[in-house]
């Protein structure tokens, strides 16, 4: 991963402000995973400084895919990568203040709050520290974890991959409540899923393709609803749902984007304009789907298409959105003579304007 800090121009510098902005503490920036901040942004932006932590290789250009992206809070950056270490780091300077060496790959983002800092492992940990670095406690599920935890209530909560959602006490780590989905699966695969969590309830999607809803106090099961048949090519696809207000939204098995009665599981509406790999609502009455070489935003009430844009750069990885940008991030592979190791992979950004679709800055 090579972690990069963007800021505005000003002057002939970038300068990065530490204070004045919303924390962005888990992934996705909230509890509800909407993966939107409505924090001023201004563009163009420049590169203040990089810092690569990803695992050493003979050859740079090599794909070093990391999947965990990092959490910002109080001019501190916290992100875990697959060289087995932990980093929080000066946001200004990309100094590291401290680092953790969790001995497995760290898959999942982690969570921040205003004392704590938790985040699970390959090798099943779920380790949370304090601000400074400090270990405060560790507790070990049964199976690696590729989730990013809900800190909400005095609890943790967050999945494992054997289909597990643990709830743990987040002053001692002692387990609350785990609810088992009991899936069996010859292979079961690697779903890179968080909890969201809204109003005491968490909803989670399971490798069996099904979207549960529980009760966060006490890990009882209030609804469910099957939606994916078969997770093939799951990496590509969001499998974290949404929610806001009181619908969840989530992508389905024909990559659809599927809105559901948050209480009840009820499906209010499906959006199928393009194949969505992706999707942000910006607002209660607009819903951007992401494809991968295509962005479409619609009004939700009416299903009327507000604006289609064709990617400049493609395929698109994911999206988010802050201060009236859509910001699009693809990859793109160039191999060298047709020679597999001398593949590379360059990373691009656009920020469309949320209004129209145009492009502010590449």
């Amino acid at each position: 991963m090579l972690v990069a800090c963007a800021a505005i121009v000003s002057s002939c510098a970038a300068q990065i402000p530490s204070e004045g902005f919303t924390p962005w503490q888990t992934y996705m920036n909230n509890d509800g995973r909407t993966n939107h901040s409505f924090d001023a942004v201004t563009v163009p932006m420049v590169k203040a400084w990089d810092k690569d932590i990803s695992e050493f290789t003979f050859f740079k250009g090599y794909n070093k895919a990391q999947l965990a992206s990092p959490a910002l809070a109080d001019g501190v950056i916290f992100v875990g990568s697959t060289n087995e270490s932990f980093y929080s780091l000066d946001m200004r300077s990309g100094k590291v203040l401290w680092k953790f060496d969790a001995g497995y790959p760290l898959e999942a983002p982690p969570s921040v709050t205003q004392d704590k800092v938790c985040f699970g492992s390959s090798d099943g940990f779920m380790r949370c520290f304090d601000r400074g670095g400090t270990l405060l406690w560790e507790f070990r599920a049964r199976s690696e974890i590729l989730s990013s935890p809900v800190i909400k209530d005095s609890m943790v909560f967050f999945s494992s991959s054997d289909d597990r959602l643990y709830a743990l006490d987040a002053g001692t780590g002692v387990k609350v409540w785990n609810y088992a989905r009991m899936v069996f699966k010859s292979v079961t695969p690697r779903i890179y899923a968080s909890s969201a969590w809204a109003d005491g309830r968490l909803y989670h999607f399971f490798s069996d393709g099904t979207l549960v809803c529980l009760n966060a106090a006490d890990g009882q099961e209030l609804w469910s609803r099957k939606l994916v048949k078969d997770f093939d090519g799951a990496l590509s696809t969001r499998r974290t749902p949404l929610v806001m207000g009181a619908v969840v939204y989530a992508i389905d098995d024909n990559n659809a984007v599927v809105a559901l009665n948050s209480t009840t599981g009820e499906v209010k509406g499906i959006y199928n304009i393009i194949k969505a790999h992706d999707f942000v609502l910006p607002d209660k009455n607009t819903l951007v789907i992401a494809g991968a070489e295509r962005v479409v935003s619609i009004n939700i009430s009416t299903g009327a298409i507000l604006w289609d844009k064709e990617l400049v750069n493609s395929p698109m990885q994911s999206v988010f959105a802050a201060g009236g940008y859509l910001f699009v991030l693809s990859n793109h592979e160039a191999r060298m003579l047709g020679i597999y190791f001398l593949t590379r992979t360059k990373g691009y950004v656009e920020a469309l304007k949320l209004t129209d679709g145009s492009i502010a800055w590449t």
